[in-house]
Formats: structure tokens, sequence, C-alpha cells
């Protein structure tokens, strides 16, 4: 039988680990035009709290000027973003962490 493990919530370190295993799906606030138009960085920018786009964390890392980040693969194409991506900003300053991405989040077992 199969389905699905949810990540606490509010929990990015749980969410890093979950990650570190396999692809994670998440919502996230989408909503803003920052998170729409972005085109390429570590994105930190302003979000909203209307938690209405799914994503999918695929991994993470740290970028040449030392940010932490989380790579999420968009459902928006490859025009978006840098290629379909995003790198997003990692350990915040909020537990939910950006644009609430560590609110709800689940991944598949078997």
């Amino acid at each position: 039988m199969c389905g699905y493990e949810t990540v606490p919530s509010d929990d990015e370190e749980a969410l890093l680990k979950a990650v570190s295993q396999q692809p994670v799906s998440v919502v996230i606030d989408g909503s803003g035009d920052a998170f729409k138009y972005y085109s390429g960085g570590v994105f930190d920018g302003e979000c909203g709290t209307e938690m209405s786009h799914a994503v999918t964390i695929v991994g993470y890392g740290t970028s040449e000027e030392g940010t932490k980040y989380w790579l999420l693969k968009n459902s928006w194409g490859e025009t978006w973003g840098e290629n379909g991506y995003m790198r997003i900003k990692r350990d915040v300053d909020a537990p939910q962490g950006m644009c609430g991405l560590a609110r709800l989040s689940f991944y598949p077992i078997a």
C-alpha cells in the first residue's frame, strides 16, 4: 500500500532531513510579483501569506556568497526562474521558512 508522510510543520531541520532522502512536495506562497517574476539567484524577496502554490524541493546547497538555499522545481516551465528551478533562501529567521515553505510538506512512501 502506498501513501505519504508529512514533515513536521514549521520545522526547517525536519524538512532538511526529509529532502536529504527524497524530493519533498511543499505548499508555498507564490502569489507575489517577486516570486512570479523570479529569474535567478538566491530568492529572498517579499512573500505574502497566500499558501496557494505547490512546488517540489529537490535539493539544497550554499551559494558562492555563503547563503544557504533550497532548490525547488516549479511547474511553470523552463522559461521561469533558472530553467524551471528556484534557489530560495534556507534557514531564515522564521519557523515556517521563506514564503511559508516549511508549513505543509510531504513525500510519498511505499
